[in-house]
């Protein structure tokens, strides 16, 4: 097994560190978003990943200029989406974190996802993170 390959087997596969989501029901979830973030699309995800990717100090650095974190969220189930970019069941890996909010609403550039239930974080290269869904 190659090393990315490696790599995306323990970030899949991995226990992590348990991480706590929103714990209300999915109408409550949508609810949630729509107030906190009244102008963005959301989807609602379980099964789901926080992803502290490692980068350089000098590529944080640029990241946080453009108001953005080393974090990307990956799901594998997607619950509902609001413009229905999104299909209930489908898998999604977002761009990177913009905010993270009330502990269980992350937010990238385009959409706010409510992790729904517990979760994991953990920490991954950026080449396993790229080879999630290849």
């Amino acid at each position: 097994m190659n090393d990315v390959a490696q790599d995306l087997s323990e970030l899949l596969c991995s226990a992590g560190s348990l991480a706590s989501g929103f714990t209300g029901d999915v109408e409550e979830g949508e609810q949630e978003a729509i107030l906190a973030f009244p102008n963005k699309p959301f989807c609602l995800v379980r099964n789901w990943r926080l992803i502290e990717i490692e980068v350089s100090d000098a590529y944080k650095t640029a990241l946080a200029s453009d108001g953005l974190s080393p974090f990307v969220l990956y799901a594998s189930d997607v619950v509902s989406h609001s413009t229905g970019k999104r299909q209930t069941g489908d898998w999604v890996r977002t761009t990177f974190q913009q905010s993270l909010t009330q502990g269980f609403l992350f937010e990238s550039v385009n959409t706010v996802y409510v992790m729904l239930g517990s979760g994991v974080r953990i920490k991954a290269s950026a080449d396993a993170v790229l080879a999630i869904g290849q």
